[in-house]
């Protein structure tokens, strides 16, 4: 009897020390990995950005918008990596664009007295500008000027991207950001029969075509081609062409407005509150980079 209880206890001991060590190597890591897999997310840790991000915004709010735009552009520049980056350059854009299409001072404007023989275009060529942004810098309701009449006009240098996989349109003023708009719709291309299909570019990289603007139409609430020279100039729509072709902006209404999308063949859409602040900004010969 003794003989078998002592082999007992020695079964005992291989087999249960077997069953330990089985669980302790191979069971038990198995279990607290499927545990761990069960836990919630840990949250991200505090983006340290975010105090400088609420000094810019409080900025903005209370309308110290010189002061506001050198900060968000400090931000921009400083934060590559902040969460608050989209909404920081979404909200220098607006402040940008509040200061350039407005009479208030900045050190880049320049005063223009009317003379003799004026006219609104005359004035937009020699300042290199365009007539809607002369008009909406001054807040004019018609195009007629007088004499000895002070125009302020920023002095810009605009460049536009066209960037279709991050569907946005970046507007550069001297080289530096100043607005970005969304993309609405991008044009769906339909295959060719017998013409062979663009080779696709290498995951995650970006083909940049350079170009240029080559028109900037207004279209009328008939469908019919404007100019500001004509009478009544009251555009409802725009196109900016460039020339890199099948890349043409044209306004996009909202979906439920009503209204029909007076749109190229192959076109990228934006809102029209976007395409009239980018008819007024670019002029003929900017410089245009259509990135794909």
């Amino acid at each position: 009897m003794i003989k078998v209880f002592i082999v007992i206890l020695i079964a005992i001991g291989v087999f249960g020390g077997g069953a330990y060590w089985t669980y302790e190597l191979f069971l038990r890591p198995h279990q607290e990995l499927k545990e761990e897999a069960m836990l919630p997310p840990e949250p991200p840790p505090p983006d340290p950005s975010l105090p400088d991000f609420e000094k810019c915004v409080a900025l903005q709010k209370e309308h110290k918008l010189t002061e506001a735009q050198t900060a968000f552009a400090q931000f921009v520049a400083s934060n590559p990596d902040s969460s608050k980056l989209e909404e920081a350059r979404d909200r220098l854009g607006v402040i940008n664009t509040s200061i350039f299409l407005s009479p208030i001072p900045a050190p880049d404007k320049q005063e223009y007295i009317v003379k003799s023989g004026d006219v609104l275009t005359k004035v937009a060529n020699r300042l290199k500008t365009t007539p809607e942004l002369i008009m909406r810098a001054n807040n004019l309701s018609a195009s007629m000027l007088r004499i000895g009449q002070k125009l302020v006009v920023s002095n810009g240098d605009f460049s536009v991207i066209v960037n279709k996989p991050a569907k946005k349109v970046v507007l550069l003023n001297h080289g530096r950001y100043f607005k970005q708009y969304p993309i609405r719709s991008l044009p769906v291309h339909k295959a060719v029969a017998g013409k062979k299909p663009a080779k696709p570019t290498p995951h995650g990289s970006v083909q940049k075509l350079p170009g240029k603007v080559t028109e900037r139409i207004a279209w009328s609430a008939k469908g019919e081609r404007v100019t500001f020279a004509d009478k009544h100039y009251a555009p409802t729509a725009f196109w900016i062409a460039f020339s890199v072709p099948g890349n043409t902006l044209y306004s996009e209404p909202d979906a439920d407005s009503g209204e029909t999308a007076h749109k190229p063949p192959t076109g990228i859409g934006l809102t029209p509150d976007a395409m009239e602040e980018l008819a007024a900004l670019l002029r003929k010969g900017d410089p245009a980079t259509i990135e794909q």
